[in-house]
C-alpha cells in the first residue's frame, strides 16, 4: 500500500532539540516538494517550541514550522500538551489547529498516512 502522507508528531523539547530538529527537516523538505502529504503535530514536550527564547536552536526550529506552515501543511498542536503548559496554539504571528492527539493520529492513519515521530 502506497502511502497517502506523513504525519510528522514532534516530541522532543529543549532537552533534545538535535532529534527535533531532524524531524522537522524532513517535514520541511517534503511539505516543499509538495509531492506528498504533509502535516505536523506537536506534542508533549515538542510544544515547548511554542514558547519565545532568543537560543539559536530555537529560532531555528521555529523558522522551520513557520516554513511548513507558509507551504500549507497544516500544523496542528495537541490541546491537552498546551493546556498542561500554559500555551496557546500560536507562535509569533502565526496560528495553528488545536487538537486531541489521539483523535488527529487515528484519523490520519484511518486515510492510509504514515507517522514519523521525532
Amino acid at each position: 500500500m502506497t502511502s497517502k502522507g506523513v504525519l510528522y508528531i514532534i516530541i522532543s523539547g529543549p532537552n533534545d532539540y538535535q532529534r527535533a530538529i531532524e524531524g522537522l527537516r524532513m517535514a520541511e523538505y517534503q511539505a516543499g516538494e509538495g509531492t506528498h502529504g504533509v502535516a505536523l503535530m506537536l506534542q508533549g514536550e515538542g510544544t515547548e517550541w511554542l514558547r519565545d527564547g532568543n537560543e539559536d536552536y530555537r529560532q531555528e526550529i521555529q523558522t522551520s514550522i513557520g516554513v511548513v506552515h507558509e507551504l500549507g501543511s497544516p500544523v496542528f498542536i495537541c490541546g491537552a500538551s498546551i493546556n498542561e503548559r500554559g500555551l496557546t496554539a500560536s507562535m509569533k504571528d502565526y496560528q495553528f489547529t488545536n487538537s486531541s492527539a489521539p483523535k488527529r493520529i487515528s484519523q490520519v492513519v484511518s486515510k492510509g498516512w504514515q507517522l514519523a515521530i521525532f
